[in-house]
Parts: C-alpha cells; sequence; structure tokens
C-alpha cells in the first residue's frame, strides 16, 4: 500500500494536448455558459410554478444540495492538484486509494454518515418531508463523491473537452428534468428531487466515454492517509465556501424569523442571479487556475490581471444592476421586485465571493491547505454573525455577504505575500 510507481502512465497528459489551449478554453467557457443559463432557467421555471412560500422552501433545498455539492467539491481541488502533480512529474502512489475515484468514494459515505448524523437540522429546515429530503442528500454525497473525483482527475490529466462534456451534461439533465417536474405539475418535493437526476452526467461518461474512464484510473502523489488528509483540508474549507458561495439561504433560514423567512425568496434568488455571472465561469476555469499556478512554480506574477478583472466586473456590474435590476428581476414574477441599492450591494459581494474563491485557489495550488482552510473560515464566521444584526434583512445580507470574503481574502492574501511558494501540502 505504500510502494510508489516511478514510470506512471497517467503521469502522461489527455487529450487535451497536455496543457490548457485556446480550444480547451472554449469548451470550458461554452460548457460554464450553459451551465449558468441552466440554472437561471431553472430558477425560472420553480418561480413560475411554485408559489412564493413554497419557493422559498425550494431555495432552501436547493441551497442544501448545492452545499453538499459544494463541500464535496473538497475532492475535486484535491484530485485536481494530486493527479496534475503526477502530470508534472511526480511519482504516483501505488496504493489502491491512490485513486482519487476510489478515496472519493470512501469520503462520499463518510460525507452520507453525518447529512444522516444531521436528522434534527433537517426536521428544521424540510419539516414538511424530512425523510425523503435526508435520504436523497445522504445518497447524492455518495455518488456526487465519484462525479466530483472525475472531475478533479479530468482536470488534473488535461482531459479538458471531456471535462467541458461533464459540466455541460450535468447541467442540462438537471434542468430537462426540473423542466418536466413542473410539466408534470409535481409537487414541491417531486421538483426537489429532480435536481437529483444530474447524477447521471459521470455515470454516463464512465460507461460511453474511454478518455472519462482513464481519467478514472489515474494516481495521485500521496496515498490514502495523505489524500485524507490533504482531502479533509479542502472539505472543511470547501464547507465554509459553499455555506457563502451556495448555501446561503439555509444560513438566512436558521438566522431569520418565520415570516421573513416565508417573504424571502425574491431576495433568495436575487442572490442567486447575481451571483451566477460571475461565479460559475470562475467556479469551471477553477481547475485552470490551480494548474497553471503549480506550473508557475509558487509565482503569482499572473495573479494580479485576474483580480484587477474581478474587482472591475463586479464595479460595473453593481453599477449595471443598481439601473436594470430591478425591471429584470421582473420577469421572475410580479413578487420579485428588489430596491436597485440591495442588487448593486449583492453584485458586487458577488465579485467579492468570486475574489476569495480564486485567493483559496491560489492558496491550495501552492500546499497552504491550513490558510485557505483558515481564510473560508473566518469570512463565514463573520458573515453568520452579521445576519444577527437587528437590521433589516436585505441590509442584513448585503452586509454579510461583503464584510465576511474581505475577511478571509485578507487572510488568504497576507499568507500569500509571506509565504510565495510552498511545498508542504499541510502548511
Amino acid at each position: 500500500m505504500t510502494r510508489r510507481e516511478t514510470n506512471p502512465t497517467t503521469a502522461v497528459p489527455g487529450p487535451g494536448g497536455g496543457g490548457f489551449t485556446g480550444k480547451s478554453a472554449s469548451r470550458v467557457g461554452i460548457s460554464s455558459i450553459i451551465s449558468a443559463l441552466a440554472g437561471v432557467l431553472i430558477l425560472l421555471v420553480t418561480s413560475r410554478t411554485l408559489s412564493i412560500e413554497e419557493n422559498a422552501d425550494f431555495l432552501a433545498f436547493w441551497a442544501a444540495l448545492f452545499f453538499v455539492q459544494g463541500t464535496l467539491g473538497g475532492i475535486q481541488a484535491e484530485s485536481t492538484r494530486s493527479t496534475h502533480a503526477v502530470v508534472l512529474g511526480a511519482p504516483a502512489h501505488g496504493g489502491w486509494f491512490s485513486r482519487p475515484i476510489l478515496s472519493g468514494a470512501l469520503i462520499g459515505v463518510g460525507a452520507a454518515a453525518v447529512i444522516l448524523a444531521l436528522w434534527p437540522l433537517g426536521q428544521h429546515l424540510f419539516p414538511g418531508n424530512t425523510g425523503l429530503v435526508m435520504t436523497a442528500l445522504a445518497v447524492f454525497a455518495v455518488l456526487y463523491s465519484g462525479h466530483a473525483a472525475l472531475a478533479g482527475s479530468l482536470q488534473g490529466t488535461d482531459r479538458w473537452g471531456t471535462f467541458a462534456n461533464l459540466v455541460t451534461l450535468e447541467s442540462l439533465i438537471r434542468f430537462a428534468a426540473i423542466a418536466a417536474a413542473a410539466l408534470l405539475a409535481a409537487p414541491l418535493i417531486g421538483v426537489e428531487l429532480a435536481c437529483i437526476a444530474s447524477l447521471a452526467a459521470w455515470l454516463s461518461l464512465i460507461i460511453f466515454s474511454p478518455a472519462a474512464r482513464s481519467a478514472a484510473g489515474a494516481r495521485s502523489d500521496v496515498g490514502l492517509g495523505g489524500t485524507l488528509r490533504q482531502t479533509g483540508y479542502a472539505l472543511l474549507s470547501a464547507a465554509s465556501s459553499a455555506t457563502l458561495v451556495v448555501g446561503f439561504p439555509i444560513l438566512v433560514k436558521i438566522t431569520a424569523t418565520p415570516e421573513e423567512y416565508a417573504l424571502s425568496a425574491p431576495l433568495l434568488l436575487a442572490v442567486s442571479m447575481t451571483r451566477a455571472p460571475i461565479m460559475i465561469p470562475l467556479q469551471a476555469f477553477q481547475g485552470v487556475a490551480m494548474n497553471l499556478i503549480m506550473q508557475a512554480r509558487g509565482s503569482l506574477s499572473g495573479f494580479v490581471k485576474p483580480v484587477g478583472a474581478i474587482l472591475l466586473v463586479g464595479l460595473v456590474g453593481a453599477g449595471l444592476a443598481a439601473l436594470v435590476g430591478p425591471s429584470l428581476m421582473g420577469i421572475f414574477g410580479p413578487d420579485y421586485r428588489i430596491s436597485g441599492w440591495v442588487l448593486a450591494g449583492l453584485t458586487f459581494a458577488a465579485s467579492l465571493i468570486a475574489l476569495i474563491t480564486l485567493t483559496g485557489t491560489a492558496a491550495i495550488a501552492l500546499g497552504h491547505h491550513r490558510v485557505y482552510s483558515i481564510g473560508w473560515i473566518l469570512g463565514t464566521v463573520v458573515s453568520v454573525l452579521l445576519l444577527l444584526l437587528p437590521v433589516p434583512l436585505d441590509l442584513r445580507c448585503v452586509l454579510s455577504l461583503t464584510v465576511g470574503p474581505l475577511a478571509g481574502i485578507a487572510v488568504h492574501v497576507i499568507a500569500l505575500l509571506r509565504r510565495p511558494s510552498g511545498n508542504n501540502a499541510s502548511k
């Protein structure tokens, strides 16, 4: 279990051409656009077919589902890092669980056990269908761990075309299933369970795509112990990031009064809509950023332009959101009007969420797993505390999503400036 292979076949880059090319960028970019559009259409369908109270409950489930998905994204991050290290010449570990697809499944089972242990919280969040929802989330955790491991291995071995297919297929299957449930006038629980159909994406690729099967067999540069330790840091951080990026409606439901939350669907929908244009493409390209930083041997010279671009997009987007945002929100229905200043604040906050995601990616690429975790955890704690302020809910949300990420960004940036490179993955 501890021997190492000195000439691993997985060290050869996949059909992406040995790196991230212009064609690869186009395919990943198109897949991220499709994913963003599918997400918007799903929110449009649910806002038009569910009552405002049912939609608030759906958004809580949607947040819980993507919280699980976002947390298990830690598997994807470590899978990308570890398999790409082998591509760059590190010896591949020879143990069975050095394959991310297997270690990921083990972690997924553990995540399912944690979800079932949180059953009392599920009774509060999903009082009408606790059993079905919690069981579905546990099953989703086990199966999605395979998706995350495969996505990371595809990125790490430069199989960008197949990775783009995975992103596209997942989003389209989810949209088709939810649209079908809505057309059939399924009850709320039916629409919620339809979200899980997206799991068919990675399973289909494993069956029909030789590139996906090859990536599933890729090995990492560490054994099971190292994988669990480093993925543990990534999971802890991913849980914190998922809390702010996709799990925010859950925080609102926990901290708001029942009366506030029943009317919060427009605000929560605005949070999702202001994030989608910047976060979905960024998440699709996270693996690219990690690979490039690793290949640059710790140099952060190429880091300044993306940071500036994100802040510029945030400022320009905030101005546009204030001007045209209220009218655009009207497409979801007459009950979904939001003030321009709230949309502007949420749009700029989305750029800060993107920025902490980018600084966190740089930290984990350089092996600073602890710094990555601390930044995200601090940002989440600050955000939660701000949601407890005795001010209107919309102001609480804007403050929470702005100040919290700034605290985490400060931790990441200070560490990156002090320690611009690192080889110890536990730093």
